[in-house]
């Protein structure tokens, strides 16, 4: 079938834009928006789509993507005098990374926060450095960061047993047997973070590629995280809510669903410590990590095109290849002629554009999804009603945490966007966050996707009412984001059969001049490990066409 470019508009309606608006009603005002999910399944087949007849353009570098791996990609390039143009699905930059600035003050559309990166996460304390956020190295050789960037108090609260309570552990509310296990647990968690393997490496490191290869340790890699629980005697109900809550939140899975090894990470692969950071190890801006996207944007000096769907690689034998992508705004397929190509998708999109033999070396990954919706509220839901509040009366014992969970909730909470802001607001935007952790992923996003905005903006509403029973009418928006593909799943057996072998940074060549780089090439959607991989592949597709970037960054 051949569609024209009216008829294939018509039918994939405005992507991300809004799908449906519906007005107040007896609910807030809001939309239903998502990722270019039509669009994306034209490489399934099926469809005979319009060839430009435009000869193809020739570039130095083309990026097929323009999530974090790609823009960091982009970022590594700049300054090396080459043409580089990056392509882009969605009408916007930074996958799950996006941000929105439609409200009274920035808000993410996803990936919310940066934890100090360790020391080894080179590039990005390097774009920190650029972003005047790293402002210098103590005498202990440990970074320093912009005390505004990091965590305002209070950080976080947990909604358990109809109150808030500080932090997210109610220590007054648990039982002396769940204490004692929960101190356990943590006692278990600081050893395997000092905890290193035969090799002399960390047990768990982050980038992934530096942990240990130490046999013994990895064999957690064969067992579930629940299974690990329930063999050390984990068993009480707040701990056990603790560690899904974790798995949820970094992977979208449950615990029966979650590599022992990837669930023991989560506690143990962050390394920083210092006097400066005892009160926070979270860098935080109103937008989210869409702060780290608009700078690794502005550092680089690609040319950017959106609404742009990679349909196939070929490389050339000698070095890079031609892309085929489709263009959405014109309706037609063009062409690139690249001497390097840097492939920066999630593993089951690579596959459909790659040759089946390159292909065949890209993992297998499943991909869980997520919801994220925005509730636009005229006043923070703790704020009493009447006059504003003064400054301290904004953020009283009860409320103006960054981060509020609901114990036992369906989603993983919220958290306020003006958080970090001076003076304090009335108005803010308030994001929730939902990941879906069934093992059946693929019938799981089928029914998320086709749910109506009625169905999933009271499904948010009725999460919080508890704590917020007048949240609704303090709510004048409420927009809803579903992504089906949210972030990799470290499933049981995800590190493989050679996990951070000498081999791995090789592995992302894949031809002379074509490389792939992604947050599934480790199977954990971290910032610093999207980073790491887009850089990457942009440094091993350059060194195997024969371009010379100098030091590597990694």
């Amino acid at each position: 079938m051949t569609l024209s470019r009216r008829a294939f508009l018509t039918a994939v309606g405005g992507s991300w834009v809004v799908d449906q608006l519906h007005p107040r009603g007896d609910g807030p005002r809001g939309a239903l928006r998502g990722a270019s999910v039509q669009v994306g399944h034209l490489l399934r087949g099926g469809s005979d789509l319009p060839m430009s007849k435009e000869p193809p353009e020739r570039v130095d570098v083309a990026i097929l993507g323009g999530g974090v791996a790609g823009l960091s990609a982009a970022w590594r390039l700049a300054g090396a005098g080459l043409d580089v143009r990056l392509l882009e699905l969605e009408p916007f930059l930074g996958g799950t990374s996006a941000h929105g600035d439609d409200g009274v003050v920035p808000h993410p559309w996803g990936a919310h926060y940066l934890p100090v990166p360790n020391p080894e996460a080179r590039p990005a304390l390097r774009l920190l450095d650029e972003m005047g956020v790293l402002l210098r190295w103590d005498a202990a050789d440990r970074p320093v960061f912009d005390p505004r960037i990091l965590c305002h108090d209070p950080q976080e609260r947990l909604f358990h047993s109809g109150r808030w309570h500080p932090g997210i552990v109610p220590h007054d509310a648990l039982t002396p047997e769940e204490v004692s296990e929960l101190s356990r647990f943590v006692a278990m968690a600081e050893e395997l973070t000092a905890r290193r393997g035969r090799d002399g490496r960390f047990a768990f490191q982050i980038p992934l590629a530096l942990s240990s290869r130490d046999d013994e340790l990895l064999a957690l890699d064969r067992m579930s995280m629940a299974r690990w629980m329930e063999e050390r005697g984990f068993r009480s109900p707040f701990l056990r809510w603790y560690v899904r809550y974790a798995t949820l939140d970094d992977f979208g899975a449950e615990p029966e669903d979650t590599s022992a090894w990837a669930g023991l990470h989560y506690f143990a692969a962050r390394k920083v410590s210092s006097p400066e950071l005892e009160g926070s190890h979270f860098l935080v801006w109103p937008e989210g990590n869409g702060r780290l996207v608009q700078a690794l944007a502005a550092r680089s000096e690609a040319r950017r095109t959106t609404s742009a769907l990679a349909l196939g690689v070929e490389p050339s034998g000698a070095a890079g290849g031609q892309v085929r992508w489709f263009d959405v705004e014109r309706g037609e397929v063009r062409r690139l002629d690249a001497r390097i190509v840097v492939v920066a998708l999630p593993a089951f999109v690579a596959r459909r554009i790659l040759p089946s033999a390159l292909a065949a070396r890209l993992p297998e990954r499943a991909s869980s999804p997520w919801l994220v919706a925005n509730l636009h509220v005229d006043r923070r839901p703790d704020t009493p009603r009447g006059p504003a509040p003064t400054p301290g009366e904004a953020r009283n014992a009860d409320g103006g945490a960054w981060d509020s969970v609901v114990y036992d909730g369906e989603g993983l909470g919220y958290v306020d966007a003006a958080h970090q802001l001076l003076p304090p607001r009335e108005s803010t935007v308030l994001t929730y966050f939902r990941a879906y952790g069934a093992t059946d992923v693929r019938q799981t996003r089928t029914d998320l996707l086709a749910a109506p905005f009625a169905d999933l903006a009271t499904s948010v509403l009725r999460d919080l009412e508890a704590p917020h029973p007048d949240l609704r009418e303090r709510t004048s928006r409420l927009d809803v984001v579903v992504w089906g593909h949210a972030m990799p799943r470290p499933r049981p057996g995800f590190l493989g059969d050679r996990p951070f072998d000498e081999e791995a940074p090789a592995r992302a060549a894949l031809a002379a001049g074509v490389a792939w780089g992604h947050a599934d090439t480790s199977g954990m959607a971290l910032f610093e490990e999207s980073q790491a991989e887009g850089v990457r592949a942009a440094e091993v597709a350059c060194a195997s066409a024969g371009i010379d970037l100098g030091e590597s960054w990694l």
